[in-house]
């Protein structure tokens, strides 16, 4: 079959991409590539495949008579108004990683979410009440919270909850200009996927709630939970601040001690720790409850403009590599592994088929699921995320 020149056309415009942008990752001017593309009586398959690469895609697509359709084509909510926009590599190969876990559980038909709360919440009072019983409804209690010793073992126990009602979390890295996590609603498989990339624990935390909003609106789409530049942003950043921080909770996991009504960085940070939230959220919700005065949170992103805490962490862990039916457990979770067992126990999948659709190869996939299914709560709560 001939090289079809329509192809790329296509691709770009599903992939949101330009020539000039294209040839730029490619590390070639736009005439160089243009040269290259103009060859005769086809362009070198040294190039197609460069190419293919940089969007993501098998090389064989520029030899189609047409362009497949695209599903990888997910709105951006970081801005005014969301639309698809320019994606790396990376960003597109964890969206294809979503969507071949997604794809499969939907043919395999294993038994899926329960009917979830439906969120319609337009007004912020609205948001805080639906948000309080959305957390009743995953039964994260205010004792998970208080008696968890950080923010990492709080993620831990809301990760679980949240999966345990269907919902799958995955962890994956991307860069960060592409969002801290996305979502692929569907009414009973939603797929959340977290950016591990740079973000701390708290972080984490807040974009996997910020997440949660979208699955429980039915909106699929990528986001940054502090960049709340439309309507359902703004929404979707209210319920996770009052999922994580009820109202009634603040004096029960603050203690004896009030917060600061003008707060400097150690403030932000004792209540932080506190909260088992990350700054940034710690400062808005404060804020939002009048907590802290008004033009806290602005005053304090100003503070940190150059080094926001939430984008760095500690080095540490165990001394030595953890197992690898923990990673497995960080990396795909807990529904994954309830989905994918109930069908590899059933005959409905093989360990190849498994393998091919979602990059879990066979050697870890028994020993991955056996640790899930037995896995103690103390552990869940030491459970390293990466």
């Amino acid at each position: 079959m001939a090289y079809n020149p329509n192809i790329l056309r296509e691709v770009l415009r599903a992939r949101s991409l330009t020539r000039e942008q294209l040839s730029k990752r490619l590390g070639l001017s736009v005439t160089q590539l243009e040269s290259e593309l103009q060859r005769e009586p086809e362009p070198r398959q040294g190039i197609l495949n460069d190419i293919a690469k940089e969007l993501a895609l098998p090389p064989f697509i520029f030899f189609m008579e047409r362009a497949p359709q695209f599903h990888d084509v997910l709105p951006d909510f970081r801005s005014p108004n969301p639309a698809p926009r320019a994606k790396s590599r990376e960003t597109i190969e964890a969206i294809h990683f979503a969507e071949g876990i997604q794809r499969t559980v939907i043919e395999g038909r294993v038994r899926g979410a329960p009917q979830l709360p439906a969120f319609t919440a337009t007004n912020n009072d609205d948001v805080d009440e639906f948000a309080l019983a959305a957390r009743r409804f995953f039964n994260i209690t205010i004792e998970d919270q208080s008696n968890a010793k950080d923010a990492r073992e709080f993620y831990n126990v809301c990760r679980n909850r949240i999966e345990e009602k269907g919902i799958f979390v995955l962890h994956d890295s991307f860069p960060h200009a592409d969002g801290s996590g996305f979502c692929l609603a569907h009414f009973l498989y939603p797929v959340v996927v977290i950016n591990t990339m740079q973000q701390t624990r708290g972080r984490r935390l807040f974009t996997l709630i910020q997440e949660l909003a979208h699955v429980l609106m039915g909106k699929s789409g990528i986001s940054d939970p502090f960049v709340r530049e439309n309507v359902t942003e703004r929404l979707c950043n209210r319920f996770a601040g009052a999922f994580l921080v009820p109202r009634s909770y603040v004096a029960p996991l603050l203690g004896t001690s009030s917060p600061a009504n003008d707060p400097d960085q150690d403030d932000v940070r004792w209540a932080s720790r506190r909260l088992k939230i990350s700054q940034e959220a710690t400062v808005l919700r404060l804020e939002q409850l009048s907590f802290y005065r008004s033009g806290s949170y602005d005053k304090w992103k100003r503070l940190v403009h150059n080094a926001n805490p939430d984008y760095s962490e500690k080095k540490g862990g165990p001394p030595q590599p953890p197992a690898q039916e923990k990673v497995k457990l960080a990396k795909y979770g807990y529904q994954f592994a309830r989905a994918f067992d109930a069908l590899l126990s059933d005959g409905r999948i093989s360990e190849v088929n498994l393998y091919r659709s979602t990059g879990l190869k066979p050697k870890y996939q028994r020993p991955y699921f056996a640790y899930a299914k037995s896995i103690s709560d103390a552990e869940l709560r030491e459970l390293q995320d990466e």
